[in-house]
């Protein structure tokens, strides 16, 4: 049933291919985020254009060293070549089974994972805490790591040596090639500012910190037997890197001191279009892009919670207190134009991406910036006004967390958002009048019929169609005709993940459920 509000329309189906890790339901693998936990305040720099007081730090502010960023094979976290992936034929339906439905944890013998995605070269790659698997798309079987590797080589916990509590999610990157992100603690003790080498109060302990969480780049070893560190990712293209580009993790890209974005919770690799291959990664704080092994950090659709405190010298005045909030993101898509979908814990945007990967993070053209340089500046950026209505950018009380987990748009131009309790929603983002740059969501839909309003994953393919993930109800289509029907023959209750891939012929879709890993194909 679709029940119409704010005028309301129709309509269906995109591409997408994310992963999200959600820990709502209790089990420690994700970090808490129930309905009443706030991020802390954005220490760094804000997003440009977000409309925060901290200046951007100029061009190679705290760089400490004038090193170029080292080329591909430095730092590299095994000795092996990266392979060809299995040298798999390239023929349209790609090297696996067409039938409509596959379930591929009983025909490949894959058991419970967390994470699925696939690379490429079609290999197939799944997460299992501190085990990374690749079901090869050449021989048809499952490696396993031999031992665990990068973040989890040292097991995970808390304990001030460990690199990771936890793993999250898996997608692919090139052929015989995936990345893995992980969990830590969000908050660095002391303060997310940490100082650099030869500043003051550097520490030693505390520079530890930046290497903790984050992402490996992990690939097939020589012989395709094991599974092996490539890298965990630190070239930030930023204008502030640390000394000799330490090999240190991610970090701000604009002022490397904030390690702002620890925690991994979802993954996307691009499937179509001239940026295919790249990867977004939704994390504690924001979305960091990834091209190879170099990174650009970060956006994200803030706030900002207003506050007054007394003036410190006038006792009739006050001062009103800005505290950025951003949630955590789990839900990333791309347009039929192949914009960045973002959907967080409060709110979605709308980002096209450009060209150059170093000035990703900036909304504005300001000094530093060559003359002509394309930017990445919203489209859109808002709350979901039916359920979270008020100001978009300022706000005197604190926003309901809608814990938004999937955002697509569809072949016929409509927007999808669905979230762990606020519902499943369409509405249009068209340009508005003043600044067709900009786009304005209107005639929002609440679609019902699944008999929950908490959905966990969006997926919408070539044909129209939406596939929706559900927390206890399985999976869902949406069809063209606008019907919601339960699809047959995916069994299980949860789902986990959602993986669109369009490069093969019938298109296909894996869906991770319970653990399992069934794949649709034709859609």
């Amino acid at each position: 049933m679709i029940r119409r509000l704010l005028g309301a329309c129709v309509g269906v189906a995109v591409m997408m291919t994310a992963v999200a890790c959600d820990s709502s339901d209790g089990t420690g693998k994700g970090p808490t985020d129930g309905d009443v936990q706030a991020p802390p305040d954005d220490a760094g720099t804000p997003d440009a254009g977000d409309g925060g007081t901290d200046p951007v730090p100029d061009a190679g502010s705290g760089d400490g060293g004038t090193d170029p960023v080292p080329d591909g094979g430095s730092g590299d976290g095994g000795t092996d070549p990266v392979p060809d992936g299995g040298g798999v034929p390239t023929t349209p339906e790609g090297p696996w089974p067409t039938d409509a439905l596959t379930d591929y944890s009983s025909k490949y013998g894959i058991p419970k994972v967390a994470s699925v995605g696939v690379d490429g070269a079609h290999n197939i790659w799944v997460l299992d805490g501190d085990r990374i698997g690749v079901l090869r798309a050449d021989t048809q079987k499952l490696v396993w790591t031999s031992q665990p590797v990068g973040q989890a080589s040292l097991g995970f916990g808390s304990e001030p040596h460990q690199l990771a509590t936890g793993s999250t999610v898996i997608c692919g990157g090139k052929a015989g090639e995936a990345y893995v992100g992980y969990l830590t603690y969000d908050n660095v003790p002391g303060g997310q500012r940490i100082a650099g080498r030869g500043e003051a109060d550097f520490s030693e302990e505390r520079y530890f910190e930046f290497q903790k969480g984050d992402m490996d780049l992990v690939q097939l070893n020589g012989d395709g037997t094991d599974i092996v560190l490539r890298e965990h990712l630190y070239r930030s293209v930023g204008t502030s890197r640390p000394s000799r580009n330490e090999a240190i993790g991610i970090r701000n890209s604009n002022d490397f001191h904030y390690d702002e974005d620890r925690s991994v919770l979802s993954c996307m690799r691009v499937m179509k279009g001239p940026y295919e291959g790249e990867v977004y990664i939704g994390t504690n704080h924001g979305v960091t892009r990834i091209r190879d092994l170099e990174y650009s950090s970060h956006r994200h659709p803030a706030w900002w919670l207003l506050t007054r405190t007394p003036h410190p010298t006038d006792p009739n005045q006050e001062v009103v207190k800005e505290s950025q909030r951003a949630g955590f993101t789990y839900g990333l898509g791309y347009s039929q134009a192949g914009e960045l979908l973002i959907a967080n814990d409060w709110k979605i945007g709308i980002l096209p991406p450009n060209k150059e990967l170093k000035w990703w993070d900036r909304e504005k053209h300001e000094a530093g910036i060559p003359e002509g340089t394309e930017l990445s500046i919203y489209r859109l950026n808002t709350f979901v006004d039916p359920v979270n209505p008020g100001p978009e950018d300022r706000r005197w009380e604190v926003a309901p967390q809608n814990r938004w987990r999937g955002f697509q748009q569809t072949t016929d131009g409509l927007y999808y958002v669905a979230g762990l309790g606020s519902g499943l929603w369409q509405f249009k983002a068209e340009p508005t009048r003043h600044d067709p740059t900009k786009s304005a969501d209107t005639d929002y839909v609440r679609i019902d019929g699944a008999g929950t309003d908490r959905y966990t994953a969006l997926a919408a393919t070539d044909d129209g169609s939406l596939f929706v993930g559900t927390e206890g109800r399985g999976l869902w289509r949406l069809t063209p005709q606008k019907q919601l029907e339960k699809v047959p023959g995916v069994g299980g209750s949860k789902v986990q993940q959602l993986v669109y891939d369009p490069r093969v012929t019938p298109s296909a879709l894996y869906v991770l459920v319970d653990g399992k890993v069934y794949v649709l194909r034709g859609h």
